[in-house]
């Protein structure tokens, strides 16, 4: 079966090139190839194994295990820590946000051969995998070569719960090569066991993401408050990870806000950045007065003169937007508009703030669903929608006020789940060092 798969997988990959060469070009995901194929960079070839591998996929994925990863170097400090990406936004995440570990690198195609020569250069004693990266040469070719392999912060969402049931033997096969998965609910856990996963492998350990902490301010957060103040600018309303489609639905619930509250200024942040441009042309195209966060530096005068003076701020960077939630009178939180499955309801709920979202909410469908049930989000069903229930907490702020403080109370009861994940890898690494006192 393994064979089927990888013949399958060069034939997909030969088929995709070709596209995936002309949608990309001149961007940072063609960098990198040589890793791809398993050859990473003299510096991060290793001699001795027990490094830990740590695979997240992209931004959300890296984010979400950032705190686990400061956790494993605190406790472990003498195991080198690697992290892999696929996503050229998720490596920006990776080195901005952990600078502190031993190396990053693309994750290598899924060929068995460009496994081994990563496996071998780092040799890894512990292979972490954020949420659901299920590449089959990958576990088996870490497990081969004797790697504890570890889904953490496991999900599977509704939309690839059933086509990964179509080939539930292969799937079973490969779940086999995890030695724990840890999943963020029973529901999950109830799939992955459906699915073939051993039963004493499967343990729900909670969500990760309710274990970060809002990011500290930085140059943009502390010069857009200033500008706020100064040129007496609000509400706030900030878009965050919109995705395709759905811009115009945001658009069309911005126009009625905007009309009614004439100082109002939005912070529009699309998920994808090769999409900053398509986003920044629907702009213009509209004739909306915007400014883009990427043309000027956040201490620029002009900058600072163009935002006072504009109704859209155009985030089109990483990284950025968890501070901006900071400043929000209303979060509505993107790709729930279109049937892309939603994003991150956590970070701003940080910061205490009223959210709202869109049906499409499949990928957190849990959290989702937490939220709503204790009071501390919205759910609407189109532009109409959004722009009613913006319009409502902005004009009620005690009613948006105790929202959000919902929502923080929301992630303090459900965090620990770092810890509990932490406790179940001890018996592959072992009693943390920073647990072990020293001989009197």
């Amino acid at each position: 079966m393994y064979r089927i798969y990888s013949i399958l997988f060069t034939l997909g990959l030969a088929l995709m090139a070709p596209y995936y060469l002309w949608r990309h070009r001149g961007r940072k995901e063609l960098a990198g190839w040589r890793e791809r194929l398993g050859i990473l960079p003299a510096s991060l070839r290793q001699n001795t194994s027990g490094a830990i591998w740590v695979h997240a996929v992209s931004v959300g994925e890296t984010l979400a295990v950032a705190g686990l990863v400061r956790e494993l170097q605190r406790q472990y400090p003498d195991r080198k820590i690697f992290l892999s990406s696929v996503t050229a936004a998720g490596r920006e995440a990776a080195t901005s946000k952990l600078p502190g570990v031993a190396g990053w690198f693309y994750l290598p195609l899924d060929w068995k051969w460009a496994v081994r020569r990563v496996l071998e250069q780092v040799q890894p004693s512990t292979l972490l995998i954020v949420e659901t990266e299920l590449w089959p040469n990958l576990l088996k070719t870490a497990r081969e070569f004797g790697c504890h392999v570890i889904l953490v912060n496991a999900r599977v969402s509704d939309r690839s719960f059933p086509g990964y049931k179509i080939v539930r033997p292969f799937i079973r096969r490969v779940l086999g090569n995890i030695s724990r998965i840890c999943t963020q609910t029973a529901t999950d856990a109830e799939r992955f066991l459906d699915l073939g996963a051993h039963p004493d492998r499967v343990i729900v350990t909670g969500n990760l993401k309710f274990d970060g902490r809002p990011p500290e301010f930085g140059a943009l957060g502390t010069q857009m408050k200033k500008v706020l103040a100064e040129a007496n600018l609000g509400p706030v309303f900030v878009a965050g990870s919109t995705m395709r489609g759905e811009e115009p639905f945001v658009l069309q619930a911005w126009s009625e806000i905007r009309w009614r509250h004439p100082r109002a200024i939005m912070v529009l942040a699309p998920r994808h950045p090769a999409r900053f441009e398509e986003v920044a042309s629907l702009l213009q195209g509209c004739q909306l007065n915007y400014v883009r966060r990427t043309d000027f530096r956040p201490d620029d005068e002009e900058f600072l003169r163009r935002l006072a003076s504009s109704e859209i701020l155009l985030l089109d960077t990483i990284g950025e937007l968890a501070e901006i939630f900071s400043l929000a009178d209303v979060v509505f939180i993107g790709g729930s508009l279109v049937p892309t499955g939603g994003h991150n309801i956590v970070e701003p709920a940080f910061w205490a703030k009223p959210i709202v979202f869109g049906p499409h909410m499949s990928n957190f469908r849990d959290v989702a669903k937490m939220f709503l049930k204790a009071g501390a989000a919205v759910q609407v069903k189109d532009a109409r929608g959004l722009a009613d229930e913006a319009l409502r907490l902005i004009e009620h702020p005690a009613e948006a006020r105790l929202m959000g403080e919902r929502a923080q109370n929301v992630v303090n009861a459900q965090a620990g789940a770092t810890q509990r994940t932490l406790k179940l890898m001890e018996e592959w690494l072992g009693v943390p060092q920073a647990a072990i006192s020293p001989a009197p």
